[in-house]
């Protein structure tokens, strides 16, 4: 019987590395991290396709991941934040400051991401300087703070759709939830078999176009969005599971 168990014991073992390598006795397959970083909105109030550098806050999060098989993992992260915009600072186009809205939500961040990395972390730890690409769901929480208070009545037509549209648009409820699509990129480096850094770029795609509070009165056509830049480092810890017998010989 002892013979028979251990024989089982090996088959078993064999199928499963075969399948998702976690058989492999230097793989770390769950791994929890620390990150910060920053938002960057882009939307009707800022004149960049780059978004708004000009308020931008830190954000603080934390993730955990988990490797299913070689190359992915899938991994939920938590982050806090804040984003906004105050269309005054912008002299060109001049009539942004004419306009003069702003906005400012904090963003409680919760989401669910495939991860693909080039390098198969489990069998691989010589690789130092890896990339990876992510893609998922998730929800956002925000409070939005509009305001319209320093518009220049005078410099707009009571016609035009600036004015039209923000009689629209103050009669519009702001969402508290974003539905929201994480997808980026990122390069992790490896210190140790342990420890590693990394850095990220996410874009956050959205449905809504009422993320900073506007939209008829600045282009309704195109949605809201955010990205976040992150720097972090992540722990990978435990042991696979599995414990294979030596095969013998």
């Amino acid at each position: 019987m002892y013979i028979v168990s251990k024989k089982l014991q090996l088959l078993v073992c064999c199928l499963v590395s075969s399948g998702i390598t976690f058989c492999q006795g230097n793989s770390r397959p769950i791994s929890i991290g620390l990150e910060t970083g920053t938002l960057v909105y882009q939307g009707d109030l800022v004149p960049s396709m780059a978004g708004s550098f000009k308020n931008v806050k830190p954000l603080f999060g934390i993730n955990i991941s988990k490797q299913f098989f070689p190359h992915f993992a899938l991994k939920a992260s938590l982050f806090k934040g804040q984003i906004g915009a105050d269309e005054s600072v912008y002299s060109d186009p001049a009539w942004r400051q004419l306009r003069a809205f702003q906005f400012q939500t904090p963003v409680t961040e919760f989401s669910t991401a495939v991860v693909f990395d080039f390098a198969d972390q489990s069998l691989d730890q010589t690789k130092r300087l890896t990339p990876y690409l992510f893609a998922g769901l998730g929800l956002s929480f925000i409070k939005v703070n509009r305001d319209w208070s320093n518009i220049n009545l005078a410099a707009f037509d009571p016609k035009s759709s600036t004015l039209l549209g923000l009689g629209i648009d103050t009669l519009k409820n702001t969402p508290k939830v974003l539905p929201v699509i994480p997808i980026g990129a990122g390069l992790r480096y490896a210190l140790n078999e342990r420890w590693s850094l990394h850095s990220e770029l996410g874009f956050r795609l959205t449905m809504s176009d009422y993320m900073d509070g506007f939209s008829k009165s600045g282009n309704p056509v195109a949605k809201d969005f955010y990205y976040a830049l992150k720097l972090g480092i992540s722990y990978q810890f435990g042991s696979n599971g599995i414990k294979c017998p030596p095969a013998k010989r």
